[in-house]
């Protein structure tokens, strides 16, 4: 292995671990207590099969978590979760109860703390008084206020929240437990996007290969690394990686012109992951191998016909139970969402800058009108603030963006 193959390599790795953890700071630490126990529960129904819609239908990534990515030993840091751990006695370090110890004093001093106890006190006493008339009945009332044990929350915070978290049930426990099936699922699925993430910029690398110079190919990968980022900012779909890695793959394939049974094959693999991926792998396969010779027209409608079938066999029959939780149309929501046009235009602002670079390359004059019908069918079905929903198109078109940034700044184009 020479050494640019190996800073190739060592680039991915780091930029992969970055953007998962990125990923993990916005949907874990985002979704914090609740959100993780709603990801674990919703993780058991779709490996049940009684999963919602459309989460069911992309079915891959379930049981690789359960079966595999669940036992590796990967755990990812969330500040959130670390701190919530160590507040409500979960870390029962020495060290780590000093340091709670410190920050409080440091933050809210005892007599200050002190000081708010007394004026609350008052506080109920007053409010008491005003509510019974009778000062014997208001003392009796806040001594029974007082047996609650509100006082010691507001004097040792961290003592009060650990005694507290002690009769908490276990579906809560769980989450701090560094050793539950919750904690295990939930980082599972970090360290499958991480392992995904990995593959998908391997292969994109070898996808700008085919059209820029290799140094560009590997500063692609910084910039590609940005809007993978930024696809987790609005995000509800654990495939969403996996999906994008098989788009590319099936970029390659097309480009590469393998023989129609390899195509049909992958976009067969490609329908348990997204059903609209693999529709639209059809569709460039057909467009750049368009022909009226009758053989090929009948290999391409059945390529295209094929995601069209599973969807329906999805749905209908292996998992005729699950049902949206979302409308399945959302072209009125779009519309009336201002960052349902924002997002998609800054998204795409630096790539359409070059967009007239596809008239110079055969592969994509006769393939780009496959991105039409995709941004109509997100507007329309899709949450178009998603940028997650566009990868797709960014990775199809990115050999175009960087074509164009090498041609301005007189870099001799491949």
């Amino acid at each position: 292995m020479n050494r640019k193959t190996l800073l190739v390599l060592l680039t991915i790795v780091v930029l992969s671990y970055v953007v998962t953890s990125i990923g993990f700071w916005m949907v874990e630490d985002t979704f914090s207590i609740a959100g993780r126990i709603f990801l674990y529960h919703t993780h058991r129904k779709l490996i049940e099969g009684v999963g919602p819609a459309p989460n069911q239908y992309r079915y891959v990534p379930y049981p690789l978590v359960e079966y595999f990515f669940k036992h590796s030993p990967i755990r990812w840091y969330s500040n959130t979760y670390v701190k919530l751990r160590q507040w409500l006695g979960f870390d029962t370090r020495e060290i780590v109860k000093k340091n709670n110890r410190l920050s409080l004093d440091a933050h809210l001093p005892l007599e200050e703390r002190e000081r708010m106890l007394t004026d609350i006190e008052n506080f109920l006493k007053e409010k008491l008084l005003q509510i019974t008339k009778n000062p014997l009945m208001s003392s009796a009332i806040l001594a029974v206020l007082n047996n609650l044990g509100w006082g010691e929350l507001v004097k040792d915070p961290f003592q009060a929240l650990e005694k507290i978290s002690k009769e908490l049930p276990s579906a809560i426990t769980d989450v701090f437990d560094n050793d539950s099936d919750l904690t295990k699922v939930v980082n599972g699925y970090a360290t499958m996007r991480f392992t995904f993430t990995i593959l998908l910029l391997s292969i994109l690398y070898a996808w700008m290969k085919f059209f820029v110079r290799e140094f560009t190919a590997y500063v692609s990968l910084f910039a590609y690394s940005i809007f993978l980022a930024f696809g987790y900012g609005d995000f509800a779909q654990q495939e969403f990686i996996i999906s994008l890695l098989f788009f590319v793959v099936g970029l390659i394939l097309i480009y590469r012109r393998k023989p129609w049974w390899v195509v049909l094959l992958f976009v067969i693999g490609q329908c348990f992951v997204r059903t609209d991926h693999a529709l639209f792998t059809a569709v460039i396969y057909s467009l750049f191998n368009f022909s009226r010779e009758k053989k090929k027209l009948l290999q391409q409608g059945v390529l295209v016909a094929i995601p069209l079938l599973m969807t329906f066999v999805l749905s209908e029959v292996i998992f005729p139970k699950a049902e949206y939780y979302i409308s399945a149309v959302m072209i009125m929501e779009n519309v009336q969402d201002p960052w349902a046009l924002v997002y998609p235009l800054f998204f795409f602002a630096l790539p359409l800058s070059f967009v007239r670079k596809i008239e110079d390359n055969d592969f994509f004059r006769k393939t780009w009108l496959w991105m039409i019908p995709f941004v109509v069918m997100n507007f329309i079905m899709g949450c178009a603030r998603e940028v997650r929903l566009y990868l797709p198109i960014m990775a199809y078109i990115f050999p175009m963006f960087w074509l164009g940034a090498e041609s301005l700044y007189n870099r001799t184009e491949k």
